[in-house]
C-alpha cells in the first residue's frame, strides 16, 4: 500500500519475467495458425473471424487488463475526515468491490471494476464454441481432397491435371449427397451469430446496461475532463465514492466515507470501446454471410458462383455449361464446387465443369463403380497377392521328358547307401520324393 491509500496487487515473479519474449512466442503462435490451410468443410473465413481473431482480441483484453491489476496501483483512496492518513488494507479491499457514484440521487454500483477481467476470459472460451461444433460436422473425404487442391494449388504441372480427375471422379460418384454439408455449414454460422448476440447482451450485462449503446452514445467522442459528465467518463467514472457502515461489520458502528481514484478505469473505456466496435462490425459480416449462404438456393446466385473465365482452347460455351452443372447438381453439391473453385486454375476448374456437365451423368454415376474398382466390376488384386502371383509364376521352359521307374529302380540299386535310405519303389514314395529325384537325375 502506498502513502495516500493506494493499493497494488502483489506482483507475482515480478523481475522475472521476460515481456518481450511471451509476446514474441505469441505472435509466432498466430503467425504460424495463420499460415496453415484451411480446408475443413464446415469453415471458413467468418468463423475463423470468430473462433481465431475475436478469441484473440479477447485474450488479449483480458491479458493486458491483468497485466494492469498486477503492476501498478489500481485504486487510491482517502478518508472525508482525514486526508492525511493513510487507509487500511481491508478498507481498501472493499472499496474495491463496492465502489460508487450518484446519480439522480441514487447510487450506481460500480460491481464490474474489480471482476471484469475475467469476464473477458470467459467470453474468449464461449467464442471459441463454433470450432469445436465445426470439427465434429467436418467430412473427412471432403475434407481430404480440399487439402490435396490446396496444398497443390501453386503447382501448374501435370499434378493438377491428376488432382482435377480426382476431384471430378469424387463429385461423380458422390453427385447429390452433400446437402448435410451444406446445411451442416449454415448451422455452425447461424451458432456464431449466436455467440455475436450473446456476447453483446452477455457485456450490456456486465456493464450495467451500457454496453450496446455504448459506441453511439459516445460519439462524437467530446470529453469532460472537469466534471467527467460524458458518456464515456459515466460508464467508467474514474472517480468513485466508498462507503462503510455497520453492516461491513469493520468498523465500531460508525460510518466511514472514502474517496477514491479507480485508475483503471481509462484503460476500460478504450479496451471496450475497441470491443465495442469490432462486435458491431462482427455482427453485420455474419448476417450477411448468412443471408449469403441462404441465397444459395437462387439459381442466378448459383450460375454466379460457378462461373470462371473462359480458357483460349475451349470450345463450348461457358454459361451454357454452368447452367447445366447447375440443374445436375444440388446445393450441397453447389457448395463444394464453389470450395474447390478457390483451390483451381480457371482452365483446371472449366475442365471440371465440362466433366460434370453430362445431362445423363446421374445414370451414370450409378452405373459406374466406387473410385478404385476396376471398369469390368472386378476388384484390383492386393499389391501382397500381386507379388505372390509374379514370384510363383514359372517361365515357358520345356517339361522333362517321363523317366523309367523300372530303370531308376535299377540304378539306385547300384548304390546300397541310397537303397538303405530309400528302400521303397519309386511308385511308392510321395509326389515329393518324385520331384526331388527328378532334380536328382538331372
Amino acid at each position: 500500500m502506498s502513502r495516500g491509500g493506494g493499493a497494488r496487487m502483489p506482483s507475482i515473479g515480478a523481475g522475472s519475467v521476460d515481456i518481450r519474449s511471451i509476446l514474441g512466442s505469441v505472435l509466432n503462435a498466430i503467425k504460424t495458425r495463420a499460415n496453415q490451410i484451411c480446408a475443413a468443410t464446415c469453415d471458413g473465413l467468418v468463423l475463423r473471424m470468430h473462433y481465431r481473431w475475436t478469441f484473440c482480441l479477447l485474450l488479449g483484453g483480458f491479458l493486458t487488463v491483468w497485466y494492469s491489476w498486477y503492476h501498478r496501483d489500481v485504486i487510491t483512496c482517502v478518508s472525508h475526515f482525514n486526508a492525511e492518513t493513510q487507509v487500511r488494507l481491508d478498507y481498501i479491499n472493499i472499496c474495491l468491490s463496492y465502489p460508487y457514484v450518484e446519480e439522480n440521487g441514487s447510487r450506481r454500483y460500480l460491481l464490474f471494476y474489480r471482476w471484469i477481467s475475467w469476464s473477458l476470459l470467459v467470453l474468449a472460451g464461449v467464442y471459441y464454441i463454433p470450432r469445436k461444433v465445426s470439427k465434429n460436422f467436418d467430412n473427412a473425404r471432403c475434407k481430404k481432397l480440399l487439402e490435396d487442391l490446396a496444398a497443390n494449388a501453386h503447382r501448374y504441372d501435370q499434378a493438377e491435371r491428376e488432382l482435377v480427375e480426382r476431384a471430378a471422379r469424387y463429385i461423380i460418384f458422390n453427385l447429390k449427397t452433400h446437402n448435410g454439408l451444406y446445411w451442416k455449414y449454415l448451422g455452425v454460422n447461424v451458432l456464431a451469430l449466436v455467440v455475436d448476440l450473446f456476447a453483446m447482451q452477455y457485456m450490456d450485462f456486465i456493464l450495467q446496461g451500457r454496453f450496446i449503446a455504448y459506441g453511439f452514445m459516445s460519439y462524437p467522442f467530446d470529453r469532460d475532463p472537469q466534471k467527467f459528465t460524458d458518456y464515456m467518463s459515466q460508464t467508467f467514472p474514474p472517480f468513485a465514492s466508498c462507503e462503510l457502515s455497520v453492516e461491513n461489520q469493520l468498523v465500531n458502528k460508525r460510518t466511514e466515507k472514502f474517496g477514491c481514484h479507480l485508475t483503471i478505469m481509462e484503460l476500460y473505456e478504450k479496451v471496450f470501446l475497441s470491443l465495442w466496435l469490432w462486435l458491431i462490425v462482427l455482427t453485420f459480416i455474419t448476417c450477411c454471410y448468412i443471408i449469403f449462404l441462404l441465397c444459395m438456393w437462387l439459381p442466378c446466385l448459383r450460375v454466379y458462383l460457378l462461373r470462371t473465365a473462359k480458357p483460349v482452347h475451349a470450345s463450348e460455351n461457358v454459361r451454357k455449361i454452368v447452367h447445366e452443372v447447375a440443374q445436375n447438381c444440388k446445393i450441397g453439391d453447389i457448395y463444394l464446387l464453389y470450395r474447390i473453385k478457390g483451390h483451381l486454375s480457371h482452365a483446371r476448374f472449366y475442365e471440371l465443369m465440362t466433366r460434370l456437365a453430362d445431362p445423363s451423368l446421374f445414370n451414370k454415376q450409378i452405373q459406374q463403380g466406387p473410385p478404385g474398382v476396376l471398369p469390368d466390376g472386378k476388384e484390383k488384386m492386393p499389391p501382397n497377392k500381386q507379388a505372390d502371383t509374379l514370384r510363383n509364376r514359372r517361365p515357358n521352359m520345356p517339361q522333362d521328358p517321363p523317366v523309367n521307374p523300372e530303370y531308376l529302380h535299377q540304378l539306385l540299386a547300384g548304390n546300397p547307401e541310397m537303397m538303405g535310405r530309400h528302400p521303397q519303389h519309386p511308385d511308392q514314395r510321395t509326389p515329393l520324393l518324385k520331384k526331388n529325384t527328378s532334380i536328382l537325375i538331372e
